[in-house]
């Protein structure tokens, strides 16, 4: 199976990603996650974790009640993720694959998805939300973040990339496969394209207070989408 350029450049971080976690930045993040999570999943839904990663959130699906699909296009991430949640039992299946591709699965199969720190990594991101989509139950949630265009941190990550890149050094090369950036007041027009109404955007940033979110533009927004109801003829 042929592994997509973000999951390529995701292998070799496998094996400490978990540990990041215990990094201030990842625990702020994982925080507003947990917020989020905890409204949004009921016990006994059927998740889908798209790009799960080491399987943190999996695993905060699971915490919850949901029974969960883990996809992921890395083979050490999707390993990583087996070895630290694959006790649990029939509660989650991990499976390999392209979070573009989710013709594996019939229709209308997840009450939500979770799709974080993905979108911006895949070839076509409007292919994405397009199968999400498709995968969903009528009202299901899509819970996704995407990186803003100016963030304040990406801007400034850019510019030092730019500068040691003359001096051949590779700072940030994160920013090499993590392309899609979105002005905030498209986000809303973006997702109705797939048939989602956006419900609520959350902004997080690993440096800035959460008072200065409000005024800068944060690193990521981390919005919540329902599928639409088909409207019967």
């Amino acid at each position: 199976m042929a592994i997509p350029l973000g999951a390529k450049f995701h292998e070799h971080l496998a094996s400490n990603w978990e540990e990041k976690y215990t990094r201030y930045s990842f625990m702020r993040r994982l925080d507003l996650f947990n917020t989020i999570l905890d409204h949004s999943v009921q016990s006994g839904q059927c998740w889908l974790d798209l790009g799960c990663g080491s399987g943190t959130l999996t695993g905060e699906l699971i915490k919850r009640g949901a029974s969960v699909v883990a996809l992921d296009g890395s083979p050490s991430m999707l390993a990583a993720a087996r070895k630290i949640h694959g006790k649990i039992g029939s509660s989650v299946s991990f499976r390999q694959g392209d979070a573009q591709d989710l013709s594996w699965s019939l229709p209308g199969v997840f009450d939500g998805v979770l799709c974080s720190s993905v979108i911006e990594y895949v070839e076509d991101e409007n292919e994405l939300i397009r199968q999400v989509s498709r995968v969903l139950k009528d009202d299901g949630l899509f819970i996704i973040s995407v990186p803003p265009k100016k963030s304040l941190v990406r801007m400034f990550q850019k510019l030092i990339r730019t500068f040691f890149k003359l001096l051949g050094q590779d700072k940030y090369a994160y920013l090499e496969v993590s392309r899609f950036e979105i002005a905030p007041a498209l986000v809303a027009s973006w997702l109705k394209k797939a048939n989602f109404r956006l419900s609520r955007i959350s902004g997080f940033d690993p440096i800035l207070p959460s008072f200065l979110i409000k005024i800068i533009r944060p690193a990521l927004l981390i919005c919540e989408a329902k599928k639409n109801k088909k409207i019967e003829k």
